[in-house]
C-alpha cells in the first residue's frame, strides 16, 4: 500500500510538473519533477547499480542523499549513457546533480531540462501502447513543452492515427520531417499513414526517403515491397522483400512473402528455401499470403516504442 501511495504521489508530482512548465513556471516544474524523482529511489539505486558496479559504494544512494561514487568515472558514464540513449531522464538527472555539487548552476540547470523533457517524451512514447485521447493529450502536452522537438511531433502523429485522425496524423509528421528532415522514422510513419489512405505513390516516395537514410529499416523495404507488387512491379516487389531480409534476418513476414514471390515467378527452390524460413519465425497460422500482405499494407506500424534520436538538423 505504501507502495502504491508513492507511485501515486511520483504520477501526480510529475503532471504538475508539466503544468507548471506550460505556464512558464520552469524552475517550479524542474523541482516539482525533483520531488517525484525522489520517490522512485528504488528504480534509481537499480539504474545506478546496473550501470556502475565497479564505482558504486552506496547501494542506498539517492537524489537527496549524495551519491557516493567515484567522481569522475560516475560523470563520465552518466554522459555516455545520454550519448547513447538520449531519453535517459535520470542519466540527465544525474549529469545535473554532479554539475551542481560542483557549483556550476548553469550547467545543472540545462541537464535538469534535459532530464525533464526526456522522462516526459518518454512517459508519452509508453502511452501509445494503450492508444486513446489520453495518448493524444499527453503526445500534445509534449509538442507544447518543446514545440522544436521532433520525436514529440512523431509521437503525436502516432496517437492521433490510433485515433483515426488522418489528416491531423499526417500534418504531425510532416511537422517532424521539416523539424528534423533526416529523421528517418518520420518519413515511414508518413509513409505508413499514405498507404493507409491508398495514396500509393506518396507512400513510396516516404518510403525509399526512409531507406535512403537508413538502408537496412527492414520494414520499410518489406511495405514498399508490398505497393510496388499492388502497382504491378512484381521484381520490384522480389527486390525489396529480399533488402527487407537482408537486413532483418528474423523477419519472418519477409521470408514468407519472398517465398510467394519466388514461387510466382517459378523459383521454386529458393521459394522453398524462404519457406523454411518462415515457419521456423513464424506460426504456422499465419501462413497465408494475402493475409500477411493485406495486412502489412493497411495496417499502420506506428512511432516506434522509443523512437530513435533524430540526427542533427
Amino acid at each position: 500500500m505504501a507502495e502504491n501511495t508513492r507511485q501515486a504521489k511520483a504520477a501526480e508530482l510529475h503532471q504538475r510538473s508539466v503544468e507548471l512548465w506550460l505556464a512558464g513556471k520552469r524552475a517550479n516544474a524542474i523541482a516539482a519533477y525533483r520531488e517525484a524523482l525522489a520517490l522512485e529511489t528504488d528504480a534509481i539505486s537499480l539504474q545506478l547499480r546496473d550501470t556502475l558496479p565497479n564505482s558504486y559504494s552506496n547501494p542506498d544512494a539517492t537524489p537527496n542523499a549524495p551519491i557516493n561514487l567515484q567522481q569522475q568515472n560516475a560523470f563520465a558514464a552518466y554522459r555516455n549513457t545520454v550519448r547513447l540513449t538520449t531519453d535517459d531522464a535520470r542519466a540527465w538527472f544525474n549529469i545535473g546533480l554532479t554539475h551542481e555539487k560542483e557549483g556550476r548552476a548553469t550547467e545543472a540547470g540545462q541537464a535538469y531540462v534535459e532530464s525533464f523533457k526526456s522522462y516526459h517524451r518518454t512517459h508519452a512514447a509508453k502511452t501509445l501502447q494503450t492508444g486513446g485521447k489520453a495518448a493524444v493529450e499527453v503526445c500534445r502536452r509534449m509538442t507544447e513543452i518543446d514545440p522544436k522537438d521532433a520525436k514529440a511531433w512523431i509521437n503525436l502523429g502516432a496517437a492521433l492515427g490510433q485515433a483515426e485522425q488522418q489528416d491531423k496524423e499526417i500534418d504531425a509528421y510532416r511537422k517532424a520531417i521539416k523539424l528534423a528532415p533526416n529523421y528517418a522514422d518520420a518519413w515511414y510513419n508518413l509513409g505508413v499513414a499514405k498507404a493507409r489512405c491508398e495514396e500509393d505513390a506518396e507512400a513510396i516516395h516516404a518510403y525509399k526517403q526512409a531507406l535512403l537514410l537508413s538502408p537496412k529499416f527492414a520494414k520499410a523495404w518489406f511495405n514498399l515491397g508490398v505497393l510496388q507488387g499492388k502497382l504491378g512491379n512484381p521484381h520490384g516487389k522480389i527486390r525489396s522483400y529480399q533488402k527487407a531480409v537482408e537486413a532483418d534476418p528474423n523477419f519472418g513476414e519477409g521470408w514468407h512473402n519472398l517465398g510467394v514471390m519466388l514461387n510466382a515467378v517459378g523459383k521454386t527452390e529458393e521459394g522453398d528455401a524462404a519457406f523454411t524460413r518462415a515457419r521456423k519465425l513464424l506460426n504456422p497460422k499465419f501462413r497465408i499470403a494475402e493475409t500477411i500482405e493485406f495486412k502489412s499494407a493497411t495496417t499502420p506500424d506506428g512511432a516506434p516504442t522509443q523512437p530513435t534520436s533524430a540526427p542533427p538538423v
